[in-house]
């Protein structure tokens, strides 16, 4: 009689009496000869220690009853007798779709044969490798609904290629490694734009899947060495690993660069992503439920036949030999672009090669298409170049210029973007009239920038960035930079530390590969040079191709000594200080004088730590030459600097003498050849926000959780009315000042009468502002505190303020006399834009700290006193120089080279209990070499932190911990993460990672934290109710508003400047697309704002908004010189109507586009890419509101009407438009050429005496309230200017 058990899906025997050593290897080797045993569990107390229980799962079930109630077993050399049990049958596990019907968690069905390759034409497929069924193993594709994906599982046996090619040399023995090998691909359901059904014949179908970027691939490796004798889980799942090739053997191109071409691919599984699997049809049945499923999973399926879909026969492509016949392949090696011998060599400069091969890593190309009379027509072209132009790599640049959405009639195309017919662009007038890009700001250069994937790269086109001192230094080679970023495939994002597991070793053996061998693109080797330090910790580095003259040891060694250091951690992160993007102000006529003063130190704590002096005239003459586009109202107090090996801020302090920069020890990491003072920010005022961190201490610490809750409902109930109401928006964004000053901008834009007329772009922007704020409330907490600041720090040099006395106890006791003092002066609150700020110094309790904030000592209670010997001080908060320990040392192990501390005081919001004592670091001793730091540890180090870091686990254990254990943040467990995440943080600076025990990870986590694929609770503490109480807002841009007529009538435009404005948008609107793609930006309003919705690809949210703002100052700074040169003057009369015309050609090509959807009769929105954009005009939003509120009288006595034609239809001309942007000097022209004003050249009835020559800095003369010197004075002028 059959057991009702062998009906199971699966049965799982619970295992007794085993010992306390017992492994699931121990486990698995047991019961593995009865059947397959799919997962083992070892049972633990709570201390973590096992307890000599567990369980084991087959599935299917075995085919006969073999266990006893009692089982003697051999496990470790000890015989012992076991007691075996078998459980209930558990209800198998269904997953329901969004209408409600329920399914298996997984459907499979059985394959014939699987085909890898490309599309060759839009409905043709040309198969690259055919791998048809192993009877011995699994091959199928499996629908697994609840992590929502597809797997293609198949085995292949690789045959050496030397049995067919016995050119290749290599020294292992022929057939040494054949062997067949079980693979699996995982696509994501939301990677899948289709799947097409393809009826072939009679007996077969199959299904066709293309995929514009690579899957993941696992390779299974042998169960017995996928136990780990840590752990106490086991699961089948474990003998798979990452892949990222799938070749004979990986260690003949062990020492190779990484290259869009790879050799020795059995199946390029980077390049050929397309995929073609073969069914019998007698597995229909088996298709229909799961193509049944796939539909409620919002998976599209089409129907088609061979004829419609065929295959074609696989074509060699000679292109890569074409243009490299000498470099390309291995000895002959059977590659996946089996190379032709004895080819004509055609040669492409490397910037047009380059471009090339943007277009092919990027999809646009395919080797497959490109021939050898395509490759031959780009070196024609290019042999015409000039010194601003080459048409060949124009050419190419239209071709990947980034897009944003897709068009309509590409929606139904297997491959939107792709080109078939390369030749045909040679008769597309606007391809081979595309023109270069406009001239960019001195203080950016054009930087190509590499993401490293695990099975292929991916070329961006070059992109202005601001410049650091390397690249600065090394200008004319800027060609010879890549900036490169090791990311997951696409569609996955970044790579995850995977500490202690080697299932991705595979992926970082590539990286290790690819910083070892370097990068060949365009014919050059581009070599590890070394990575900045925001840069490493998101897996970036900058890779240089030598010259004769020029290697990469030869500009580490410019960069600085640090020869001296054995700590490889410290090592590099000093050469990423050269890294920094900084601006460098003009040079002073009389130099500066460095001054080396001493550090104020106290009982082995340091209370100046990474914090000078400037001396006031110093400090002006600085902000008057940064070329900053700001409207700058007072001089800061603090600039954050470089200065060769010297780093940190520089504080004005009235006695240093004229032009004196005094700096400290502490500041000193090393020396170096390059001694310019150079700028990365300066001092300034926001308001500081709450978050998840700071609430659970500031609760722990007496503050009343009905204080946080009343605020987010008064914040959600302004955000909302504010969409509506003028005067609340304007109220909140002046007090909500965000450390971009955005919020300034924006309600500066609601004085100018935006809000009133319902300008669409300003409408829009409000919208993102609150869309920002409000999945910032409901994702982090992010309650923003009215009375609060967000700062810099620096240091009491008068010795002052109050400092930390360690005898004082915790109490709940409120004297305020024991506390420590500080000093901060900020702007008043309500100061309307346009106003001059007025200064008002913080007196009273104040709570202070610093990001993030994991232990409750991080958080300390100080008072705030008014000195009037340090008034001169504003938007930084000053900290007592005196005491038994320094402030920001507590604060998170701060310090003062640049640290921002938020300072609260809120009363509702100090806490009661005061003096909480500060978290006890542990001193960890780097790891340090006993001999000169090499190249090699460099890159071992980089590999190794991008392994280990287990910085963001390590904070959202603490979260979870935090909201489930009773004392919250006090509770041992929550000190103990809180020691383990100060230590990751020094990670990059020790090279010592720190391990996260499993006694301290979370086995549940609260739904505030959306962790989707983990245990979850429903929170009723304070996060969670806080969580509860916002809503998500969507952001959908709505365009339909009417443009500001106060605008569109002001002047009369004439038509030739139109025409050339229309050119210059276009550049703008490309620049703005590119800005978003590289950025992962959904629309131009948050690149724009800086307030950016979606999460990037790689790297963190919490410094994002940060970390745009010189991205968007130099966009900006970019377009606006753009106009004011062909304005010809910064004076509003000349400059104003040229501003006036960006606005009205933005408001052209909306009226063209809705005009195109009606005449469409199509009542649905239009796409993205159908939509333009229209954030040009507001790089002038100043200018802008100055003309909406011009009280003088209108040009037009109506809006003009739309005249030009569709965007992109007068493209013919873009060869006359191109001359007349090189004649106004918006475009870089030849050696000699003279540039002049466009509106010189139009009319020659300017007067001169009006025209002011157009400087650097992007802004208006009127915007500037700190004056700038003109070039013609002497020194003795600059000197007199500098005494006032």
């Amino acid at each position: 009689m059959r057991p009702e058990w062998a009906d199971w899906e699966k049965i799982c025997l619970r295992v007794h009496g085993l010992l306390d050593t017992t492994t699931t290897y121990d486990l698995w080797s047991i019961f593995k000869s009865h059947g397959e045993v799919v997962s083992v569990e070892l049972f633990k107390k709570r201390n973590g220690e096992r307890q000599g229980n567990g369980r084991v799962i087959f599935s299917p079930p075995p085919t006969r009853h073999f266990w006893d109630n009692f089982m003697t077993v051999d496990i470790q050399g000890h015989s012992l007798k076991i007691r075996v049990d078998l459980q209930k049958e558990q209800t198998p596990q269904k997953i329901e779709a969004s209408n409600g019907r329920s399914y298996p968690l997984s459907l499979s069905v059985a394959m014939e044969a699987l085909q890898f390759g490309v599309l060759s034409r839009e409905n043709e497929m040309m198969p690259l490798r055919t791998i048809q069924k192993d009877k011995r193993h699994g091959f199928s594709l499996i629908a697994e609904l609840r992590p929502k994906r597809l797997e293609i599982a198949f085995a292949c046996g690789i045959q050496d290629p030397r049995r067919k090619d016995p050119s290749i040399q290599h020294s292992s023995s022929i057939g040494r490694l054949e062997h067949t090998q079980e693979y699996k691909a995982q696509i994501p359901f939301a990677n899948l734009k289709k799947i097409v059904f393809i009826d072939i014949d009679e007996g077969s179908w199959a299904l066709l899947i293309p995929l514009l970027t690579p899957p993941a691939f696992y390779v299974k490796h042998d169960y017995a060495g996928s136990h780990s004798a840590n752990k106490n889980t086991w699961n089948a799942r474990d003998a798979w690993d990452r892949t990222v090739d799938i070749t004979y053997d990986t260690s003949w191109f062990k020492n190779d660069p990484a290259s869009l071409p790879r050799t020795n691919q059995f199946i390029d599984i980077g390049r050929w992503t397309t995929y073609r699997l073969v069914f019998s049809k007698s597995v229909l049945p088996d298709w229909e439920k799961m193509k049944t499923a796939l539909r409620d999973f919002s998976i599209n399926v089409d129907y088609t036949t061979s004829k419609e879909l065929p295959t074609v026969p696989a074509q060699v492509s000679n292109f890569w030999d074409k243009l490299e016949p000498h470099k390309s392949g291995n000895s002959g090696s059977n590659s996946n672009l089996s190379l032709l011998a004895n080819t004509e060599h055609i040669h492409l400069p490397y910037d047009v090669r380059y471009q090339l091969e943007v277009c092919v890593s990027q999809g646009f190309l395919n080797e497959v298409d490109i021939t050898a009379e395509f490759l031959q027509r780009l070196a024609d072209l290019s042999k015409g170049r000039t010194q601003r132009r080459d048409r060949a790599k124009d050419l190419l640049m239209y071709i990947s210029q980034p897009r944003i959405g897709s068009r309509v009639e590409d929606r139904e195309k297997l491959d939107e973007k792709r080109i078939y017919d390369p030749m045909s662009l040679f008769e597309d007038k606007k391809a081979m009239s595309h023109y270069p890009e406009i001239s960019i700001p001195e203080h950016c250069l054009w930087v190509r920038k590499v993401m490293v994937t695990p099975t292929t790269m991916h070329l961006s086109s070059p992109a202005p960035e601001p410049s650091n001192r390397v690249l600065r230094q090394y200008a004319i080679y800027e060609d010879r930079f890549i900036r490169v970023q090791f990311t997951d495939e696409l569609t996955r994002g970044r790579i995850f530390p995977a500490p202690g597991n080697s299932q991705d070793n595979a992926v970082f053996n590539r990286i290790h590969r690819t910083l070892q061998n370097g990068i060949r693109i365009g014919g050059r080797h581009f070599q590890y040079l070394a990575s900045g330090n925001s840069q490493f910790r998101e897996n970036g580095a900058y890779f240089f191709c030598p010259t004769d003259f020029l290697t990469c040891d030869n500009i580490r060694n410019w960069m600085g000594n640090v020869n001296h250091i054995r700590i490889v951690a410290k090592y590099a992160a000093r050469l990423g200080q050269c890294f920094s993007t900084t601006r460098i102000p003009k040079s002073s006529p009389i130099g500066q004088t460095i001054v080396h003063i001493e550090d104020i130190e106290h009982n082995g704590w340091c209370f100046t730590d990474g914090v000078g002096k400037i001396a006031p005239s110093r400090a002006k003459f600085l902000v008057q030459n940064l070329h900053m586009n700001k409207v700058i109202k007072d001089i800061p107090s603090a600039f954050q600097f470089r200065l060769g090996g010297s780093k940190g801020i520089l504080v004005q302090w009235p006695e240093v003498p004229f032009n004196d920069v005094h700096l400290r020890p502490s500041q000193n990491k090393f020396t170096s050849i390059s001694k310019g003072l150079e700028i990365i920010k300066t001092s300034r005022f926001s308001v500081a926000t709450l978050n998840r961190q700071t609430i659970i201490i500031l609760s722990s610490l007496g503050v009343s959780d009905t204080v946080f809750e009343e605020r987010m409902k008064k914040q959600v109930a302004d955000y909302n009315a504010a969409m509506d109401d003028p005067q609340v928006a304007m109220r909140l964004l002046s007090k909500y000042v965000d450390q971009n000053g955005v919020t300034t901008t924006i309600a500066q834009m609601i004085s100018d009468g935006f809000m009133e007329t319902k300008e669409p772009f300003f409408m829009t922007i409000l919208q993102v502002w609150r869309a920002w704020s409000m999945r910032l409330l409901r994702e982090k907490a992010r309650i923003v505190v009215d009375q609060s600041a967000f700062v810099f720090g620096c240091a009491d040099e008068t010795r002052t303020l109050r400092g930390y006395s360690e005898s004082i106890e915790p109490s709940k006791k409120k004297d305020p006399d024991s506390l420590p003092q500080i000093f901060l002066q900020v702007p008043k609150a309500g100061i309307k834009p346009g106003e001059k700020s007025e200064y008002t110094v913080i007196t009273g309790i104040c709570m202070i700290g610093r990001n993030p904030s994991l232990h409750p000592g991080d958080i300390r209670v100080v008072q705030a006193v008014d000195v009037p010997a340090l008034r001169h001080l504003r938007d930084v908060v000053v900290f007592p120089s005196v005491g038994d320990r320094d402030i920001p040392s507590m604060c998170s192990g701060g310090d003062l080279d640049g640290d921002d501390y938020f300072v609260v005081w809120d009363p509702e919001l100090i806490p009661t209990e005061w003096n909480y004592p500060p978290m006890e670091q542990d001193v960890i001793q780097p790891k340090e070499l006993k001999r000169d730091v090499k190249v090699t540890d460099l890159i071992s180090f980089f590999v190794q932190y991008m392994k280990n870091d287990a910085l963001s686990t390590i904070a959202h254990a603490h979260l979870a911990k935090c909201d489930a254990l009773f004392d919250g943040p006090q509770d041992p467990q929550c000190i103990e993460l809180a020691r383990l995440h100060s230590n990751a943080v020094d990670y990059p600076k020790t090279g010592r990672e720190a391990h996260l025990k499993p006694s301290l990870r979370p086995k549940i986590y609260p739904h505030f934290m959306e962790k989707k694929s983990k245990q979850t609770y429903h929170s009723n503490k304070i996060l969670g109710r806080l969580y509860d109480q916002v809503a998500k807002v969507d952001f959908r841009p709505k365009l339909d508003g009417d443009f500001d007529p106060r605008i569109l009538r002001r002047y009369a435009m004439k038509e030739e400047t139109l025409k050339t404005i229309r050119m210059i948008k276009r550049q703008h609107d490309k620049g703005m697309k590119q800005i978003m793609n590289l950025h992962d930006i959904e629309t131009e309003f948050e690149a724009w704002s800086t307030l950016t919705l979606s999460k990037p690809r790689v790297g963190s949210e919490y410094r994002r908004q940060e970390t745009m703002e010189p991205v968007m100052t130099n966009h900006r700074e970019r377009f606006r010189e753009a106009c004011v040169k062909l304005a010809g003057s910064r004076d509003p009369e000349v400059l104003y109507p040229v501003v006036a015309a960006t606005y009205l050609v933005t408001w052209e090509e909306v009226q063209i586009a809705q005009k195109k959807r009606e005449g469409g009769n199509r009542k649905q929105e239009l796409t993205a890419d159908e939509m333009p954009l229209i954030s040009f005009p507001w790089i002038f939003e100043y200018e802008l509101g100055r003309i909406a509120i011009s009280k003088d009288e209108f040009e037009l006595g109506e809006i003009p009407k739309a005249t030009m034609a569709l965007l992109g239809d007068d493209a013919g001309n873009d060869d006359d438009e191109f001359e007349r942007l090189v004649g106004a000097g918006v475009v870089e022209g030849d050696s000699n050429d003279e540039s002049h004003s466009f509106m010189e050249l139009e009319t020659s009835s300017t007067k001169t005496t009006q025209t002011t020559k157009a400087t650097e800095d992007g802004s208006t003369t009127q915007e500037e309230i700190v004056e700038l010197e003109e070039d013609e004075e002497t020194s003795m002028d600059v000197l007199a200017k500098l005494g006032d």
